[in-house]
This record gives C-alpha cells, sequence and structure tokens, in this order.
C-alpha cells in the first residue's frame, strides 16, 4: 500500500490541546507551570491585561518587612537619591477575572506608609474599600464580609491563598504583591470550581479502565521493538520523553490500552495512569486524544482514508505523541494542560529527528528497521 506523507514541516508549537470534554475548562494553556498563560476567553481578560499581569507577577519583590522602614534608594532623572515607594496593587473581581461585570471591577496601586510594616492587613483592606465604596455607592462591600487573598502555589490562575484580618502586612506580603479582596460568595464560588475539576479528573483513570481492550496479562507480553520491524505488521511509534518507541499494535488497540502499557513497563510510580496523555499533532498543535480512539481509527485520521492496518501487505506506523502532566501542588491533581517538559518530544531535540513529522519518523523507522529505544 502506498501512502503519500505529508511534506516535512518544522517542530510543532508547544500549544497542548485538552480532550474534548475538558476544551471548555479553565485551565492553564501552555505547557509550563513558571510562565502559564491562561487563554484570554476564559480568563475574562484582554490579552495585554494578561500579560501585564504576568509582568507584575515577575517583578514581586521581597518580604515587605525587608523594604518597609529601611526602603530602597534610587537615582531620579536629574541624579537625586530618593526613597523608593514600596506599593502593592490591591483588586475586586470576584473569585476570577470575568466572574463579576466589568463594571464593577476596580484595582488601585497603593503606596505603603513605614508604619504599616507591623500593621494588620485590615488596614490594607478597609483602605481600598473605602475608595471602593465610594466609587460603588450602589454596590458597597462590608469589610466583615470580605477578606485578603493573594496567588497561592497552585498552577490553576484563580487559585488563592486567603490572608486573615490580624495577619502582620509586613510578614505576609511582598513588594509589588498583587492581592486580591474576596468576599464569602468569591471563597464558595471558588471552592465549587475546585470540587468540579477534582470530580472531572478523579474519573480520568476509571475512563481509562472503561475504554480497555487487553487485559494487563496479555499487556505485560507486550515490548517495544528496535530492530528488524516486520513492516506487514502494524506498529505504533511512541514519541515522547525524548524517546521513540515501535510497540506492535493489533488495528482494535485504542488509546487506553497505549497508556496503560506505558503505565506498566515505565514503571507505576513513574507514569501513573492519571498522569498520561496520548496525543497527536495535527495544524501545529498537540491534540490529546481520548481514550476510546483505536488504532485503525488513528491510522486513517494521520495518513487518509486509504491507509489501513488491516489485511495482508505493507502497514504504515500510527505515530503517537505521550506525555507526563504536572501534579498541580495544592490540590494534587494531574492538569491536562500542563506537562513536563520533555513530554511530546522525540530524541535530539533541534536535530533531524525534531525537524519531522511524527508520521515521517514512522515511516523512517519502518523502512530502516532503524534504532529506537526499548520500554
Amino acid at each position: 500500500m502506498d501512502v503519500v506523507l505529508p511534506p516535512t514541516a518544522p517542530p510543532p508549537a508547544r500549544t497542548v490541546q485538552p480532550p474534548e470534554h475538558l476544551r471548555d475548562v479553565a485551565f492553564p494553556r501552555d505547557g509550563s507551570p513558571q510562565d502559564h498563560q491562561p487563554a484570554a476567553p476564559q480568563e475574562g481578560l484582554a490579552q495585554d491585561e494578561l500579560a501585564k499581569r504576568q509582568a507584575r507577577l515577575q517583578k514581586r519583590g521581597v518580604s515587605l518587612r525587608k523594604v518597609l522602614g529601611t526602603g530602597t534608594s534610587i537615582v531620579n532623572e536629574v541624579g537625586d537619591y530618593k526613597r523608593k515607594k514600596v506599593r502593592v496593587f490591591v483588586q475586586y473581581e470576584g473569585f476570577q477575572p470575568g466572574a463579576i461585570e466589568r463594571k464593577r471591577e476596580l484595582r488601585v496601586a497603593l503606596a505603603l506608609p513605614d508604619s504599616w510594616v507591623d500593621a494588620p492587613a485590615r488596614r490594607l483592606k478597609e483602605t481600598f474599600l473605602k475608595t471602593y465604596n465610594q466609587r460603588f455607592r450602589k454596590r458597597p462591600i462590608a469589610p466583615e464580609a470580605c477578606l485578603l487573598a493573594t496567588k497561592d502555589a497552585s498552577y490553576l490562575s484563580f487559585s488563592k491563598d486567603i490572608i486573615g484580618d490580624d495577619r502582620v502586612i509586613g510578614d505576609v506580603l511582598r513588594e509589588n504583591e498583587e492581592v486580591f479582596v474576596v468576599t464569602e460568595a468569591d471563597v464558595a464560588a471558588l471552592d465549587a470550581e475546585v470540587e468540579k475539576l477534582k470530580t472531572i479528573l478523579t474519573d480520568y483513570e476509571k475512563e481509562v479502565a472503561r475504554n480497555a481492550t487487553v487485559d494487563m496479562d496479555a499487556l505485560a507480553l507486550l515490548t517495544t521493538v528496535s530492530r528488524e520491524i516486520d513492516p506487514e505488521k502494524a506498529h505504533c511509534l511512541l514519541i515522547g520523553m525524548k524517546q521513540c518507541y515501535m510497540l506492535p499494535m493489533e488495528p482494535g488497540y485504542t488509546v487506553a490500552d497505549v497508556k496503560r502499557f506505558i503505565h506498566h513497563k515505565g514503571g507505576r510510580d513513574a507514569y501513573p495512569l492519571g498522569a498520561l496523555d496520548i496525543a497527536l499533532v495535527e495544524n501545529f498543535e498537540i491534540n490529546v486524544l481520548g481514550d476510546a480512539e483505536t488504532m485503525a481509527a488513528l491510522c486513517a485520521r494521520v495518513y487518509g482514508a486509504a491507509a489501513s492496518l488491516e489485511g495482508v501487505g505493507r502497514k504504515v506506523a500510527v505515530p503517537l505523541y505521550w506525555g507526563k502532566r504536572l501534579q498541580d501542588p495544592k490540590y494534587f491533581f494531574w492538569i491536562p494542560t500542563l506537562h513536563t517538559p520533555d513530554s511530546f518530544r522525540g530524541p535530539g531535540e533541534g536535530d533531524d529527528h525534531a525537524k519531522k513529522s511524527g508520521a515521517e519518523m514512522a515511516n523512517d523507522m519502518v523502512n530502516s528497521g532503524g534504532e529506537c529505544s526499548l520500554m
């Protein structure tokens, strides 16, 4: 069977699209927790404002206790030394941007006096609310009905740590900190969103089990091939973690079977089922696959309807990219759009392998009986 392969293309962009049923969930979108930039429509922010927030987050300074009272001297444009203003940014926007009407949102920069280093957090809150309630007289926020919060360690952009009114400003805030006012309703909405995500992701491993077609005894006998690949048998080329694995397959095997194979052979602690994603690279996007997709269907999706894994004759190898999700440090579930740096990457970043599509790499492997790693 002759199959026309797509032309050589540059390496795919690091854009990870989660499975269809998770596409509308407000997860971070870019493959890295350090500089994640959530999609603007989900976050209710314009791209320029989103960029400003990310830049301010990078500039967050040292603890306020280290600068209030001692301060930092800077040179102004005429060469005179003066005290640098110590500021924080306080805002009300609901539990996340877009959660309330935009006309009710407010964000102000507050310069802090040295005497506030040992002041309680309620002083900062009341200062902000004085401005807010003067501007929104018809929808005021009562001081006793809200608290301050800051972004926590979670990868979820809306997740926050609540600051009690009696906490000391100099100990709980940093210079240029983004501080949020949250009401009881905002906290309830935040908790409800987290619980919804937990429910969605708890079902992830159950979905793998429901769509598996190979029992564990048969799965344990599967092994990858490094030499003498039989071109008349069906294979998939697993590309990820800077390795390539050529795995013999049957046309009816599913994505769930591939995940269970990696989980079993790679190590159950190293690759939990809830952490694994299998994807195709299409239009320079990494499109994560559902567990029920079969190898036969994926073959037609990659090579066109003329390609088949059935019958007698030469077979193509189906290129599948795989990766490991990152675990949220606060809520401990695996984030569908954040993956370890080597996820979905083949060997030799920047060499000839990286310049080829997955289909071309699979074709080369079958034609040459070439080297790939063993799992």
